[in-house]
Order: C-alpha cells, then sequence, then structure tokens
C-alpha cells in the first residue's frame, strides 16, 4: 500500500506541515457558510434541471419524435426558470458577478420570448377526433405521442388499432366548468412562493414564478386532494355525450368492447411511455370514469413535482386521452426498432412471428428517419400493431474506428434525421436552440471568460456555475481566522497532497490538526470515491511516444501560452476541493491537462448527479481530439452522456443509485491518474487498444473490490 501512496505524493507534490493558529468569528462565519453552502446546492440544482431540459431539446431536433409548440415553449420556459434561479442563488454568494450576468440574461430571455410568441389557448373545435384523421401537425391539440400514432398509422400506413382521442379543448371544456380550476389552482398556489423581488426582476417574475421546493409529503397530501376534487366532478353534458358517442363508433366497427386508455400531456416532455400510466382492459361502459381517472393522474404526486422542478405552469398543461380498441387476449411487448430481435426472444416469439416484428421494427424505423422504442401488441389472429412509440434511448455502445478510417479527422458521432426536419415547428425548435444551447466562453482561465461574453443561456449558465465555485473557494481561503472550515491541506498515506480542502457543511468527521485534515478524517463518501480511484493502481508513467508524438508536444509546449513545463510538472495549480457529506467539487491540474469531477449523492435522489470535464494537452489539436474520443469511449462503457467541443469534453450521468453512483465517481478517479499523456501515442492504433484493454480491465478489477474505508487502506 505504502507504493500507492507513494505514487499518488509524486503526482500532487508534497509540503511540510506549518502550524496554524485557528482564532475569530466561529459561529458567526459558521452560519455563514451554511447559508451559503445552501445557496451554491440549490444553484447546482438549478444548473442539472437546466442541462437536462436542453439536452431534450436538442435530441428532439433528430430523434424522430412528433412535437409542437407546446413542447417548445415548455422546454424554453423551463430553461429560462433555472437559469433565472441560478442567478438568484449566485446573487447570494458573488453579488457582483450575478448583477453583471443579469442584463445579458434579460435580453437573451427576450429573443427567446420573441421566438416563441405569446401563449394563446387551443382554438378549441373538435373535443373528440379518430385516430384515422390525426398527423403530426395536430400535436398541440391532441398530444404528441398520440398524433405520432395517427402519423404512422395514416402517413406510413403501419398498424394501429382503432380508435379515438379526447384532445385538449375537451380537457379545457372539463376543467373549466364553475369552481373546478380556481379550486385546483388555489391549492397549488400554496406550493409556490411569490418571494420579495423588485427592481429589475418584476417584470421577468411576472412571467416565472419563483417556485418553492414543497417536500414529498406536502405534495402527496396535495395530490389525493385535487384528486379527488376531479374523480368527484361532473363531466360536462358536450364532453360526455362525445365520448360516448365515440366509443359507440368503435364498438360497430371492430366489435371490441375493451379499451386501452392513453393519457398523454401537453406541455410537458415525454418518454416512450408518457408521463402518465395508461388503463388496460378498461370495458367501453366505463369510458367516462376512466377519462376522469386519466385526467386525475396528472395530478399524482410524481407529475406535480416535475412541473414544479421545471418550471411549468399548471395552466399550460392540458391532458389528451387516447381511448383505443384492444382485445384483451392480445399479448404486449416492447422493442427498440435497431434490435427487434432482443424483444422477440424475451416474448418467446416462434420464428416466423419474430420475422414479422423485425420487419414492422424496420418499417417503422424508415418512415420516422431515426430508431424508435414501441410498444406492441399481437392479437389472437397472430397480427401485430403498434400502441405506443417513442424516440429510442442513445446506446451507450460506440464502434471504435480505425486509424485508417478516422484520418485526421476525430471521431465524431452520427447524427439522425428526424422526419419533422422542414415543419415549421422544427425551424422554430432550431432557431431557439441557437439562442439557449451552444457554449460559447472560453475557458475560465481565459480574459474572455466574463458576462459581457455571454452569447447564449448555456454560457450564462455555465459563468454562474463557475463563479459560485469560486466564491465558495474564495470565501473559505479568506477566512484565515475561521478554525473549522477554512480550506484545509489533505494529508494522506503520511504526506501532505497539494489539495486544499473548503469544508462545505459536514464533510470532516474529525476536527482538522492546524491547517491539515487526514484522509481518514474525510466523511464525504463522494469524495472518498473519487480516492479509491485514484488509488487504486500506482500510474505506470507516460506511454512509449512515437517521435512524431514527441515532437509535437514539445511544439505546442512552446507556443501555447496555457502550457509550461518548466521547473517540472507542477500538480499544485488551482487543486482544490469543496466538500459536504453529499458533495464533491475536485479541480485540478494534472500536467498539461485541466479536469473537473462533480458530485452531488444524497438523499434527495432526483437532484443527484456525477459530472466530469476534461480540456488541454500539450499536443497538436488532431492527437488531442483523438485523445478527447478515446476517453469519451470509455467513459460510454459506463453510461456516460457526452458533449465534446474541440478538445473539451464534459460528460455527465444521473438517474442512477446511489451505489451506481460511487462506481461511476470511482472511475473517474482511476481516469483522471491513468489517461494522462496519452496524447503521445494517439497515431499509434496498436498501442490505443493496448491501453483501452488495460484501463478496462482494471477498471472491472476495482469495481469488483469491496468498498473500503481509508482507515481500513491504511
Amino acid at each position: 500500500m505504502a507504493g500507492i501512496f507513494d505514487a499518488v505524493r509524486s503526482l500532487f507534490g508534497c509540503a511540510r506541515p506549518r502550524p496554524v493558529v485557528d482564532t475569530g468569528e466561529v459561529e458567526r462565519i459558521g452560519a455563514e457558510f451554511r447559508r451559503r453552502h445552501t445557496n451554491f446546492r440549490l444553484l447546482l440544482t438549478a444548473g442539472k434541471r437546466l442541462l437536462s431540459t436542453l439536452s431534450d431539446m436538442e435530441r428532439a431536433t433528430t430523434d424522430g419524435r412528433v412535437f409542437g409548440m407546446t413542447f417548445l415553449r415548455a422546454g424554453s420556459t423551463a430553461i429560462i426558470v433555472n437559469a433565472f434561479r441560478m442567478i438568484k442563488h449566485l446573487e447570494a454568494l458573488a453579488p457582483t458577478s450575478a448583477g453583471h450576468l443579469k442584463p445579458c440574461f434579460h435580453d437573451l430571455s427576450a429573443r427567446v420570448e420573441e421566438v416563441l410568441g405569446r401563449r394563446k389557448a387551443p382554438v378549441c373545435g373538435v373535443l373528440v377526433a379518430d385516430i384515422s384523421t390525426l398527423d403530426a401537425a395536430q400535436a398541440d391539440l391532441m398530444g404528441a405521442r398520440l398524433a405520432e400514432l395517427g402519423d404512422i398509422k395514416n402517413r406510413l400506413g403501419l398498424p394501429v388499432p382503432q380508435g379515438f382521442v379526447v384532445g385538449a379543448c375537451a380537457y379545457e371544456l372539463f376543467a373549466s366548468q364553475p369552481g373546478l380550476r380556481e379550486e385546483m389552482a388555489r391549492r397549488i398556489q400554496t406550493l409556490y412562493d411569490a418571494g420579495s423581488q423588485t427592481g429589475d426582476d418584476e417584470a421577468l417574475a411576472d412571467r416565472i414564478p419563483a417556485i418553492y421546493g414543497a417536500d414529498d409529503a406536502a405534495l402527496k397530501a396535495m395530490s389525493r386532494e385535487i384528486q379527488a376534487l376531479i374523480l368527484a366532478a361532473p363531466l360536462p353534458d358536450e364532453l360526455a355525450q362525445a365520448i360516448t358517442s365515440a366509443c359507440d363508433g368503435l364498438m360497430r366497427a371492430c366489435g371490441e368492447t375493451h379499451l386501452c386508455v392513453l393519457p398523454v400531456s401537453l406541455g410537458e416532455g415525454q418518454g416512450f411511455t408518457g408521463s402518465y400510466p395508461a388503463q388496460f382492459s378498461v370495458p367501453c361502459g366505463d369510458a367516462l370514469d376512466a377519462y376522469r381517472r386519466a385526467v386525475a393522474g396528472k395530478y399524482s404526486s410524481q407529475a406535480m413535482a416535475r412541473r414544479l422542478s421545471r418550471g411549468i405552469a399548471d395552466i399550460d398543461v392540458s391532458l389528451c386521452v387516447g381511448m383505443l380498441a384492444v382485445p384483451e387476449s392480445a399479448t404486449r411487448g416492447t422493442c427498440n426498432s435497431s434490435n427487434p430481435a432482443a424483444s422477440a426472444q424475451a416474448a418467446g416469439l416462434e420464428p416466423e412471428d419474430a420475422a414479422r416484428l423485425a420487419e414492422l421494427a424496420r418499417k417503422l424505423q424508415e418512415g420516422l428517419g431515426a430508431p424508435a422504442r414501441f410498444e406492441w401488441l399481437q392479437g389472437p389472429d397472430g397480427a401485430f400493431s403498434l400502441l405506443r412509440c417513442g424516440p429510442e434511448p442513445a446506446s451507450d455502445d460506440q464502434s471504435q474506428k480505425s486509424e485508417a478510417e478516422q484520418g485526421d479527422e476525430a471521431m465524431v458521432s452520427p447524427v439522425g434525421r428526424s422526419h419533422m426536419e422542414g415543419s415549421p415547428v422544427h425551424a422554430r425548435l432550431c432557431e431557439l436552440l441557437e439562442l439557449l444551447s451552444p457554449l460559447t466562453l472560453p475557458a475560465p482561465e481565459d480574459p474572455g471568460f466574463r458576462a459581457a461574453n455571454c452569447r447564449t443561456v448555456r454560457d450564462v449558465a455555465r459563468l454562474a456555475h463557475q463563479r459560485g465555485v469560486d466564491a465558495m473557494f474564495d470565501f473559505g481561503r479568506s477566512q484565515q481566522d475561521f478554525s473549522e472550515r477554512q480550506a484545509k491541506q489533505l494529508w494522506a498515506g503520511g504526506a501532505a497532497m497539494q489539495w486544499w480542502i473548503i469544508n462545505l457543511e459536514d464533510a470532516f468527521s474529525a476536527a482538522p490538526e492546524g491547517k491539515f485534515i487526514r484522509l481518514e478524517n474525510i466523511d464525504s463518501p463522494p469524495f472518498l470515491a473519487v480516492w479509491e480511484g485514484i488509488s487504486a493502481f500506482p500510474w505506470a508513467g507516460p506511454p512509449p511516444i512515437d517521435a512524431r508524438g514527441f515532437l509535437s508536444i514539445m511544439y505546442e509546449s512552446t507556443t501555447n501560452p496555457e502550457i509550461s513545463i518548466t521547473g517540472g510538472f507542477d500538480f499544485g495549480v488551482q487543486n482544490h476541493i469543496l466538500l459536504s457529506k453529499a458533495y464533491v467539487s475536485l479541480s485540478s491540474r494534472f500536467g498539461y491537462h485541466f479536469v473537473t469531477i462533480e458530485a452531488l449523492v444524497g438523499e434527495r435522489a432526483r437532484e443527484n448527479f456525477v459530472s466530469f470535464q476534461f480540456r488541454g494537452g500539450a499536443a497538436e489539436r488532431t492527437r488531442r481530439a483523438r485523445r478527447i474520443a478515446f476517453v469519451s469511449g470509455l467513459l460510454k462503457e459506463f453510461g456516460f452522456g457526452i458533449d465534446v467541443n474541440e478538445d473539451a469534453l464534459i460528460a455527465r450521468v444521473e438517474g442512477l443509485t446511489t451505489s451506481e453512483l460511487m462506481d461511476r465517481l470511482r472511475v473517474l478517479g482511476y481516469l483522471i491518474i491513468h489517461t494522462r499523456q496519452l496524447d503521445m501515442i494517439m497515431r499509434i492504433p496498436a498501442q490505443v487498444r493496448l491501453h483501452r484493454e488495460k484501463i478496462l480491465r482494471e477498471i472491472g478489477e476495482m469495481l469488483a473490490r469491496p468498498v473500503q474505508s481509508p482507515s481500513e487502506k491504511d
């Protein structure tokens, strides 16, 4: 074990302990740290939600889904809301930085609103529409998923059960009956905090309410109350007659007496199965009550929490309900169009049935212009039909191109082509993304990294995040008289590491010893997971290099002002860590490369995430791009979503269990040590392949080991 710590010490350097006398206003500064930490955590949460919504909107340009203006308004509003929250929380940490961001943010908000146009109520006419009359153009009246089903049936000619859709106009009629919407709004309003927004923020606050993060118990109680109101409310006569008439016509047309009820909302991004559960085997005589149950599902605690967290106003979310004739004895299954054989095997289909399912999957993918995930039905006659459809989740697998295939270009991911491309709503989405999505700011060390250069909402979020991190670190470093929470130097394996730790709140299990905090006295599971990856295997040093690789690095080292190799490798530059029991933010320079690992792994599972940023290098651009592709490929093996911009990489994963997130942190800790200086071999395919195999083998061994505490390792 001593060898491991020797290797780590060689990376981070050593320093002699210097006694520090801690005196001063412990309670006051402690309270200030807790206040700042709360705002910092909320800033991180808002940033996570912003990026998640933005990613969904970006995928919509190519993944083949049907969407309307409601999807664009909801996504854009959620992004603007969370950027607004980031600035408000930054204001509590760094008022000057927040003040510099506000003019740019207000300008971008106004430009986004101009693209969207003012919200208009649906032009109501028909309450119920036969699915044989639907296409993608009706997404804003009949729900994107149901309009997509009609599009599949009527444009592509693929088998879809007969049925009808109770549309957005029907929901407006039901929700607007005297007293119902007002009573629901009154109760929902208790979850909103109007706050005390004044001055320049008043106009924005009129459009974007500051939403209070209600706890689960309050949401569940509110959910039960509102659902009871809906289930007790009568259906307007006009709506009841329309649904009953449609059911009668459906029974005459196909003789089926049972329905599959599919709720779909307007104003919310939806995955494959939608946001709400389906009802199966519903007798036609129960259609009216089934509709009420579907509407009540809009107010499940999960759905309410989703809208609250995304800044989606309840009044902007109408519910459309599909009612399809489905035999009671039908077999159901799910299928990815790119791999129908797996679905056929899981369902135990005979070879001829598997072949028919594969043909259906092929036609669907061709028609949509992108891989799709769908739910299929097989009736008593053996025929297949489509019940639900959505974009196929992106695969983690990515084929590795050879040197000859790559040429001198960096690897890029294939981009699909949506059949909606060319439509007005698709063009509007692309126009919005130009204001929302690109990251145009340079690196934080660049003088151009400032508010005046923010061109997009993502730039605003990136700057707010970095200024928040800087403010937390600077505050800790400035409090030299604070005895418990000032920056402490990490002591591990009997030596001082060139890393300084800021304890945000509760990361230390024992008091620091003067200037130092011992590794075994750190109680931050996310950080300890990273450290386990760092110390799992000794670094074997840089790989053997080819002459061209060495010359490339030497040339870049003498021409790039960010790089200096004089006096040996300085691993002590900007090596700092912000810690709490549930949070870690590690920023460090490893030779020529800059890395940031950030994670929140706490009790609120929906807020948890792990992110990784990597940039820099001393080789010429092509080698750096290939190295980014190499690291990206490794991260994709572990489920990370990847965003690459030249020689900069941002990776992120969320929605996993605590143990899975901890494993991802162990992987990152390993990678920041063992992918160093690989630029030099990126033109040698055999070397690249060997290093990839070695890295994956050692990570596999590391993840198979039981987790140990620092004291056990010592």
